[in-house]
């Protein structure tokens, strides 16, 4: 009789046992093919993508451009890259793109303001910081701002309307500077050769294209401007890129945690 029990019992766990493995299955399932649907439908996005980005992006834009193609193996994307006034006013003059990224929220108004935006919702997708460089051994024995009232050396600065640019002028203005020897660019990477070439004893340029530099082995010295706040760099569809499949998930797998990661490795901070 005990034995009898004892093969019931042994039965009954085993039964068990045997629902709990046939619940558990469909989940497991379902979750394979979720994913397998998610990178399915990612597959299945084609088409060419041009992107209008600062020149501060230069350095990201190539590994954002390949991480998003692993995924998305059938999309091209173009890069081009300039000071983020130049960008807006090629659009206005005609040069189509899928996308805009620029380094401050004043050139993205100005963008907004197009018809060719019409519609649009910008979005933060990282921020950056102005930063006073100077060269390898400090020729210009430049050791603060206030040193650049009295250097004899050149400072090399953004022109007045592309981002960098304007964040510089006003920070010279702010503490009553004027440059005696000033070298004007058309965007941040023109300041960064200059500086790191030797060119320019001084510059003005991102704590990002610093990060760059010294990942190049150039040994630049750093002033920080505790003043000068962050400026955020908003990307915005353009209205063909909205009309484009893979325009429109290239923009949102912006805002994803990859993205983040590798904007956050070439010394972006998140944006909001």
């Amino acid at each position: 009789m005990k034995n009898t029990f004892k093969a019931a019992g042994v039965g009954a766990a085993l039964f068990a046992s045997l629902a709990m493995t046939g619940c558990g299955a469909p989940a497991n399932n379902s979750s394979s093919t979720a994913t397998a649907s998610s990178s399915s439908s990612a597959a299945a996005v084609s088409g060419e993508i041009k992107v209008f980005a600062a020149a501060s992006l230069r350095n990201a834009g190539t590994e954002l451009s390949e991480a998003f193609k692993k995924s998305h193996p059938n999309v091209n994307i173009t890069f081009s890259y300039e000071g983020s006034s130049k960008l807006v006013q090629k659009i206005e003059q005609g040069e189509e793109a899928d996308l805009l990224i620029t380094a401050d929220q004043k050139n993205m108004k100005k963008a907004t303001a197009l018809s060719e935006f019409e519609g649009a919702t910008p979005s933060v997708i990282a921020t950056n910081k102005l930063v006073l460089v100077t060269a390898e051994n400090n020729p210009g024995k430049i050791n603060s701002l206030d040193d650049l009232k009295t250097t004899e050396g050149t400072v090399a600065i953004c022109k007045e309307d592309v981002p960098c640019g304007t964040l510089a002028h006003k920070e010279l203005k702010d503490h009553g500077i004027e440059l005696k020897s000033a070298s004007t660019e058309a965007n941040v990477g023109a300041v960064t050769t200059k500086v790191t070439s030797g060119a320019a004893d001084a510059g003005f340029i991102y704590t990002t294209d610093l990060a760059a530099a010294k990942k190049d082995g150039k040994n630049l010295g750093s002033i920080e401007l505790t003043d000068i706040e962050k400026n955020e760099y908003p990307a915005a569809l353009t209205k063909h890129g909205s009309s484009s499949d893979a325009a429109k998930e290239f923009y949102k797998w912006l805002e994803s945690d990859e993205a983040k990661k590798i904007l956050k490795d070439y010394g972006f901070e998140a944006g909001k």
